[in-house]
């Protein structure tokens, strides 16, 4: 990894744009990051983790935003960093999740975190990426490190040396394990562990189909079930304790077999005795009752005789009873034509006298004295020629009615069309009256809102000006409460500036007071002072109790000038916050913010005013052209009513004259009648009677004809029957159900008989008849008997044949299952002595430690040999780190096997890391730290990083460490990588050439890149 360029903005305490050219910086290999306590030295490296990772390193992380609190508003905080990795030169962009303001209205909004990552090629540059994820795996890809891995590595941290050096085991492990990938190495533990348990799970369900099945096979043969079912011993016997009984079971199967099979061949035998009894006592009573069925019937013959001369009777009756009917159906049909023709014939007009009494018609039946010749039949043709003539009339006349009825809605018509004109007339005037003086008003209302339009433009100019000195009153104000405030920060200012000025001039004159004994701190046994310049110091002044070194007195002179800093600033804003006081002053004067307010509310109604009687002016003008227009149309609708109503005047008069001339004609021809067409209507349905009476007349006479031919056809063929007279044949006649009836008992007797007669004379049923009675009870009870044995028999043989099947199908089972178990558990044995090594509970492990934990301390071994290369050149090989594992301390702490101790070679004895003073803590922890880089390195595969920063902790070495540690970090340089040192020690600015000086002042930090040596 090469580090090219950095640029930051509004990022930590950076508030504006700030660049730093590494190029330009590590062209000696070795660099230093100094500045001022909090001016932003560490946010330097914080800027290159952010850029990579999207984090910056520890606690700093936890910060709630990343956005400088300096930036102006709106400048969202942004990490730019130019960087070469794995010989791809790529430009990586990163905005962290800020809030910025609002584009619209006031507050602010999140402004979600942003990447972007271009690669920079030769000709060209080529976009990468602006995904979060993708562009955490290009960064983990090419460099092979994750952000905890960097931090540690590149980025030495402030602290994390010594937090190193003198953790617990415990705690070293966590980092350790965070540091180097041994995922492979847990997920191994895991699944061992997995395993193990997944094949004990096996195993265990193969026992449980194992105790199962025995189970089942000992409730089979109803034996108890073997003891100590776990123990291999016992499971390699039950092969053999299944195949006894199973042998058992098909002995006792094939007798059964036998013993059924003589107790079904008894059942069989006594079953058909017991059936030839039952056959034969079967018969005899078949026989029996078939003699008693034909003497029965045979005493019922009688009745059966009486039943066929009905019968015979009833079919002579049946030919003469179509001719009978039909006498009768003509009766019927002429009483009713009788009946119907007198009550239509009644029922005529008056003056169409056709029957010859009216009056007898009222009585009961008094059309049965009635007869055709006593009829007045002429009275109907006249009846009809006369209402004919009288409706022809009629309906030539129906025309003028028609037409009259068209002009009487004609001469409505107009009489509305009057009704409607006069109306119309009298709005019409009415309106002419109005119009005017509507106009008049309207008019006047018109040049009022004109006068008061007119001062539009002054009034608008007159807001204009009240709106821009309530403006500048408020800003008068603002500017006073401002002004007010900085006062205040200005005195502040000044007096802790005089405060600090005077305790830089106290540590300053107190320095001057132990020049001598400070000097004397520099003088070495055998080299020339200084001063005087001789080789012996004889009597070295002695510093007091309170001496001060330079480097306190750098300190006071910083912060002194810091707050100068602070009170410049601080006096500016006051000079600048009242001039602009005294320019707005000059503008408003005296006047009060409350006074501009009300001079801009009133003006801001005379505009409001103007405005409005503006709108209503032209508002007013369109009306009056609309009355204008209004006041012509009426003009001119009321000269069209006029000529309107003399057309409708005489309409009205001829429409009159010809209505009473059709009303004279009508009346002459509709007679006693409402209209013509009642009259029509009349005539035509009386017409129709006197016609319908006249059919009906005929049919009357048709029917008596009829009749007559019945009678006459009805007695022929009574002369040729058996009957004396039609009262005979009508009682004899029988209707066709009763006629089927009557035939199907004649034909159930006949058929009854018959077979009954017939069975009597079967030669079976006579001989069974002839034998002795059968023992059809007790051949039931023997066979009874022989059928239960049997069944039982049977019963026994099904339970041995189903024991036996059961036992032949669970056997093969139960040998399947243990041929299952036994592999299961040989596997279960390796697995679990292998878990139980990974584990580090197994006696074969002399460690007791497991896999992961057993790795991390190989790697440790690493990190403390790779250490000890550089603390033995850093310390002249007085110090040693020593790895401690349990069986070193016999401690618990030692058991995960990353214990540490120092070996000090002047004592010879080891040390714990805490006993180290501050120098040899720094000195030790940076080799560790140096040397957990190198193993993390090439754990990573070998990735070459050429760059490496060391933040802080130089200021606890003496001059001769000091040279060591520097030596050490020149052999780094000397390896190819670029070291970066951060640190305030002024020793390091003169020693280093190449530096990076990071200002901080009242308004932010700032960065300046230092490339000549200091003397």
């Amino acid at each position: 990894m090469r580090l090219h360029r950095l640029t930051m903005t509004a990022f930590g305490p950076f508030p504006h744009t700030v660049s730093v050219d590494f190029e330009a910086l590590t062209a000696d290999g070795l660099f230093l990051i100094h500045g001022d306590t909090g001016a932003g030295k560490t946010t330097i490296l914080d800027g290159i983790c952010f850029a990579l990772y999207g984090s910056v390193p520890g606690f700093r992380d936890d910060a709630k935003s990343l956005h400088s609190q300096h930036a102006a508003v709106g400048v969202g905080p942004r990490v730019e960093l130019d960087v070469t990795l794995t010989n791809r030169r790529l430009l990586i962009s990163r905005s962290p999740e800020w809030m910025r303001p609002r584009r619209r209205g006031s507050g602010t909004t999140r402004q979600q975190a942003l990447i972007e990552i271009v690669e920079q090629l030769p000709d060209r540059t080529e976009f990468v990426t602006r995904d979060h994820r993708e562009a955490a795996d290009l960064i983990r890809a090419e460099t092979g490190l994750d952000v905890q891995q960097f931090c540690q590595v590149v980025l030495l941290p402030q602290g994390g040396f010594a937090r190193f050096l003198q953790a617990s085991a415990d705690d070293r492990q966590g980092l350790l394990r965070r540091l180097f990938d041994i995922e492979i190495f847990t997920r191994a533990e895991g699944w061992l562990a997995e395993h193990r348990t997944q094949l004990g799970q096996q195993e265990r369900a193969a026992l449980g189909t194992i105790r199962d099945l025995t189970q089942r096979f000992a409730e089979v043969v109803k034996v108890e079930v073997p003891a100590d079912l776990d123990k291999p011993d016992t499971l390699s016997e039950l092969d053999a304790w299944a195949a006894v009984h199973r042998n058992r079971a098909a002995d006792l199967a094939e007798a059964l077999a036998q013993n059924m099979a003589v107790g079904t061949a008894e059942e069989q035998r006594l079953d058909q005795v017991r059936q030839a009894a039952a056959t034969l006592a079967g018969q005899q009573r078949e026989y029996q009752a078939a003699v008693q069925q034909r003497d029965e019937l045979t005493t019922r013959k009688p009745e059966r005789d009486r039943w066929k001369r009905q019968l015979d009777s009833a079919r002579a009756a049946a030919t003469l009873k179509p001719y009978l009917d039909q006498v009768d159906r003509r009766h019927t049909d002429l009483d009713l034509l009788r009946r119907t023709t007198i009550e239509h014939l009644a029922s005529l007009p008056a003056d169409v006298a056709v029957l010859p009494d009216r009056i007898a018609l009222t009585v009961p039946d008094g059309g049965d004295a009635v007869d055709v010749a006593d009829l007045d039949v002429d009275a109907l043709t006249r009846a009809e020629q006369t209402r004919t003539t009288q409706l022809r009339a009629a309906e030539a006349a129906i025309d003028s009615e028609a037409r009259r009825t068209t002009l009487r809605g004609q001469r409505t018509a107009v009489g509305k069309k009057l009704e409607d004109l006069a109306s119309r007339s009298e709005k019409v005037n009415a309106r002419l009256v109005e119009l005017p003086v509507e106009h008049a008003e309207i008019t006047g209302r018109r040049e009022q809102a004109l006068a008061v339009a007119a001062d539009r433009e002054a009034a608008e100019l007159r807001l204009d000006e009240a709106q821009k000195q309530a403006k500048a009153c408020k800003r008068r104000d603002d500017l006073t409460a401002q002004l007010a405030t900085a006062e205040e920060e200005r005195r502040t200012a000044v007096d802790r500036h005089q405060a600090a000025e005077a305790r830089h001039l106290d540590v300053r004159q107190r320095r001057l007071a132990g020049m001598a004994a400070e000097l004397a701190g520099e003088l070495r046994p055998g080299q020339p002072c200084g001063v005087c310049g001789s080789p012996e110091h004889p009597e070295p002044a002695q510093a007091a109790a309170d001496a001060v070194s330079a480097a306190d007195e750098d300190h006071a002179k910083t912060e002194a000038g810091e707050l100068l800093d602070e009170r410049r600033s601080a006096e500016i804003t006051v000079e600048r916050i009242n001039a602009q006081l005294n320019e707005v002053t000059e503008t408003v004067g005296d006047l009060t913010a409350a006074h501009a307010k009300s001079t801009v509310t009133e003006a801001r109604k005379a505009v409001r005013a103007a405005t409005e009687a503006t709108k209503l002016a032209d508002e007013l003008g369109t009306h009056l052209e609309t009355l204008d227009v209004m006041l012509a149309d009426q003009h001119r609708e009321a000269a069209d009513i006029g000529r309107d109503e003399a057309v409708a005047n005489a309409q009205q008069a001829a429409l009159t004259a010809q209505i009473t001339e059709l009303d004279e004609t009508i009346d002459a021809v509709r007679g006693q009648d409402k209209t013509l067409r009642v009259r029509v209507t009349r005539l035509t349905g009386e017409i129709a009677e006197v016609r319908t009476a006249a059919t009906n007349l005929g049919q009357w006479l048709q029917a008596g004809r009829e009749l007559a031919d019945a009678h006459r056809e009805a007695q022929h063929h009574l002369h040729l029957s058996e009957f004396a007279d039609t009262v005979a044949a009508r009682a004899a006649a029988l209707t066709d159900p009763e006629i089927v009836d009557l035939q199907k008992r004649i034909d159930a007797f006949d058929g009854e008989y018959h077979q009954a007669a017939g069975r009597a004379q079967d030669p079976t049923l006579l001989a069974a008849a002839h034998q002795p009675s059968p023992d059809v009870e007790g051949s039931e009870q023997t066979y009874q008997a022989a059928r239960l044995r049997a069944t039982e028999l049977h019963a026994q043989h099904g339970l041995a044949v189903e024991q036996h099947d059961r036992l032949k199908q669970l056997g093969p089972d139960l040998v399947n299952a243990l041929a299952q178990w036994r592999p299961i558990r040989a596997e279960y044995e390796i697995a679990n002595r292998l878990a139980q090594l990974v584990e580090g509970k197994s006696s074969d492990s002399g460690t007791r430690m497991t896999l992961s934990t057993y790795v991390l301390t190989h790697r440790f071994r690493h990190v403390v040999t790779a250490a000890n290369t550089r603390l033995g050149q850093v310390t002249h090989n007085r110090y040693l780190l020593r790895h401690v594992t349990e069986s070193d301390t016999g401690r618990r702490a030692g058991r995960n096997g990353l214990g540490l101790s120092v070996v000090d070679a002047w004592t010879g004895q080891e040390r714990r890391p805490a006993t180290l003073s501050g120098g040899e803590t720094f000195l030790v922890s940076l080799c560790l730290a140096l040397g957990l880089s190198d193993v993390v390195l090439a754990e990573a595969g070998g990735t070459q990083l050429g760059s490496l920063f060391v933040d802080e902790g130089f200021g606890t070495l003496d001059q001769e460490a000091l040279d060591q540690v520097l030596d050490a970090l020149d052999g780094l340089r000397s390896g190819g990588r670029t070291v970066g040192l951060v640190s305030h020690v002024a020793e390091l600015r003169r020693r280093i050439p190449s530096r990076l000086y990071v200002r901080k002042t009242a308004t932010g930090s700032t960065v300046a890149v230092e490339t000549q040596a200091i003397d």
